[in-house]
């Protein structure tokens, strides 16, 4: 009998244009990276005026990881890692925060050179 592998769950991979990076101190000393990928974004509909064709997915990251996507900003990258959600208080209550990709692994997308006549 083969053994299979569990799947893992709550991972993602997005592809688009990085863009927005931003360095932050994170208490404990450590450096962490926030940016955003910009995404085509799907059509589902008609198309009417003033809808927005690409949206941003927020990214966060810590470690090494950071080195990594500083080097690519306004580049086209694949990013996989983790979904979570970020929360935060409003005068002592709590709220929900966005949902951010936490990045484990980041690469270029290599452009097609195509020739059309």
């Amino acid at each position: 009998m083969e053994q299979t592998q569990a799947p893992e769950f709550n991972r993602a991979r997005v592809s688009g244009r990085l863009r927005n990076l931003r360095k932050r101190w994170t208490p404990d000393g450590s450096l962490a990276l926030i940016a955003e990928v910009v995404t085509s974004r799907p059509q589902l509909g008609p198309v009417r005026a003033g809808v927005q064709d690409q949206q941003p997915m927020p990214l966060r990251a810590t470690g090494e990881i950071c080195n990594i996507i500083s080097a690519l900003e306004g580049k086209h990258i694949v990013v996989e890692g983790g979904l979570r959600r970020r929360f935060y208080s409003r005068d002592g209550e709590p709220c929900w925060g966005q949902v951010e990709l936490w990045v484990d692994s980041c690469r270029l997308v290599e452009q097609s050179t195509e020739i059309t006549e």
